[in-house]
């Protein structure tokens, strides 16, 4: 079963998995009231027979909705729904990358790279990047308005990709790459504070404003923004 699950990629980045496919289902039965608040999901052997998956990407598709703040998972019990008038907002999510760093490592090091990627990009923007950032930021807006949040950090994620690209800087592109999923995790953990979902949306407006108007000094200081509100959204304190 696993041999299919990894082949089967749905969206246009490669990133979509079998897990993700499974977010969405569950996120819809929250958002249905099928799975009310408070209540318990069946146990992971139980959704992977219901919905013909293995029982590791129901596993990771639970990690990725806590992360998300609709559920939580507490050791040794199943995940229970979790209240989106607020519940979700007071929860410090957990970090898969424990072992290795803390989201504050992840932060610092993007405070440090993507402000001076963004001014270096201001200089050289070319019409079709703007129509590909905007383009990517409208698909995130998109996201955002039909609930489908893990979508919507994948966009986060390209938004702050095609910058690093278009700095030109190999280097920063390479570091990029290489902590692409530890990036990635740090897009989603903001989303889970659901009473600020347009903020990051509108934090990348503005940057590509200064895009648009060929603004390197402003890029650079709304990306150095940008990166201190989404840490202080999952509780992290940077300073600039």
């Amino acid at each position: 079963m696993d041999n299919i699950e990894v082949g089967s990629l749905q969206k246009a980045d490669g990133t979509t998995r079998v897990s993700h496919r499974i977010v969405q289902q569950l996120q819809e039965m929250i958002d249905r009231g099928e799975l009310k608040a408070g209540s318990l999901l069946p146990s992971e052997r139980e959704l992977a027979s219901k919905l013909w998956v293995s029982r590791s990407s129901v596993r990771e598709a639970l990690s990725i909705l806590e992360t998300l703040g609709f559920v939580l998972i507490e050791p040794g019990r199943r995940a229970r729904v979790l209240d989106q008038s607020g519940e979700s907002d007071k929860l410090l999510k957990r970090w898969q990358y424990a072992s290795k760093f803390n989201p504050q490592d992840v932060y610092e090091l993007r405070l440090v790279l993507e402000p001076r990627a963004a001014r270096l990009a201001a200089e050289k923007m070319a019409p079709n990047s703007l129509a590909e950032l905007t383009a990517c930021l409208a698909t995130m807006k998109d996201s955002i308005r039909q609930g489908d949040l893990l979508a919507a950090a994948h966009e986060d994620f390209r938004f702050h990709d095609i910058i690093v690209a278009l700095s030109g800087n190999r280097l920063f592109k390479e570091i990029h790459n290489m902590n692409r999923d530890t990036i990635l995790e740090s897009q989603k953990l903001p989303l889970a504070r659901h009473k600020r979902l347009w903020e990051p949306a509108q934090e990348h407006s503005r940057i590509l404003q200064a895009f648009e108007q060929r603004d390197p000094e402003g890029a650079a200081y709304l990306m150095q923004m940008h990166i201190i509100r989404a840490a202080d959204r999952v509780g992290v304190s940077l300073k600039p």
